[in-house]
């Protein structure tokens, strides 16, 4: 599951959103930066409008039938080079809307957690999101 999956999904767990941050008006573009955390661990759902022969793929760890970006055996995305994403340009629009700090305005850090916990979430992508979180905030 990924974070935008985990996002959309909070009710589903039992977790309720929290209250969107003052940082949210600031969150317009992402400032990865080089980061690469969304990039490892994490499983890029396909969406329907996403065109699937596109990509190299493999069944989505939820057991739903839908498809994923395939991973190296350390689970990084097969499509993460030295540089970045290989495949920026065109990505899955999973991979092009996520926002960590997106991801951490939602999420306590108990919620954030329990989720870590079930490998739903690697945690590092959580806690991200909130050091980017508190950059626009002493801004």
């Amino acid at each position: 599951m990924t974070g935008c999956d985990v996002v959309r999904g909070l009710n589903n767990h039992g977790f309720t959103e929290q209250q969107p941050e003052k940082a949210d008006k600031a969150m317009t573009k992402v400032p990865c930066n080089g980061c690469t955390l969304c990039c490892r661990k994490d499983a890029i759902r396909l969406l329907p409008e996403d065109d699937a022969s596109q990509y190299q793929t493999e069944p989505h760890q939820s057991g739903d039938g839908s498809l994923m970006l395939a991973h190296r055996p350390d689970g990084s995305c097969i499509y993460l080079t030295k540089e970045g994403c290989g495949i920026h340009g065109r990505a899955p629009k999973m991979c092009r809307q996520f926002d960590c700090r997106d991801l951490a305005s939602k999420l306590t850090f108990t919620q954030a957690r329990k989720l870590a916990d079930k490998k739903m979430l690697p945690i590092a992508i959580w806690r991200k999101g909130k050091d980017l979180i508190k950059v626009i905030e002493n801004e």
